[in-house]
């Protein structure tokens, strides 16, 4: 049991710390810098929304969430309502909730946002020309989108942070 626990530890701290890491970059660096560099900006981020990028996002993202899971039903006894009503069990709820909610949003906003500009970018590259403005307008407003999720996501992680930091302690 001790190797299951500490297989499922790290997968669970490597594999968020890279997907909360990459978001974190995003929001906080990469994403104000692309907007304020205009179309050349905008060709970057199509190029990095192609894969493996968004593969591998949300294979982190859900490695994260399962292997959070399964620690949080491990350390609940069973998802006991006595544990999970301590102060441990309510940061851990809390902090889990959240990144539950970050993953979903990755998944159902982020991912397809992100998938829909990339095959616009590619349909632009293969062409040869300048986007159409139809091709244009929707890729503006799938990175709006797409801003707002990833935005979202990092609200959402942090309180996802501060929970897993804290519960031991509470």
């Amino acid at each position: 049991m001790t190797w299951y626990l500490i297989v499922l530890r790290l997968i669970h701290i490597f594999s968020g710390v890279f997907w909360a890491g990459t978001v974190f970059f995003y929001t906080l660096f990469l994403l104000p810098r692309v907007q304020a560099a205009g179309p050349l900006g905008g060709q970057f981020m199509l190029r990095l929304a192609q894969p493996p990028l968004p593969d591998v996002l949300t294979l982190a993202g859900g490695l994260a969430a399962l292997s959070g899971v399964l620690l949080y039903w491990r350390d609940s006894g069973g998802f006991q309502w006595a544990w999970i009503q301590t102060g441990t069990g309510i940061a851990f709820t809390l902090g889990g909730i959240a990144a539950i909610l970050a993953f979903l949003e990755a998944l159902f906003v982020s991912r397809p946002a992100a998938n829909r500009a990339a095959a616009i970018g590619r349909a632009v590259i293969a062409a040869g020309t300048p986007p159409a403005s139809e091709q244009a307008a929707e890729i503006q407003k799938l990175s709006a989108k797409l801003g707002k999720a990833l935005y979202r996501a990092a609200y959402l992680m942090i309180i996802a942070l501060i929970g897993m930091a804290v519960a031991r302690y509470l």
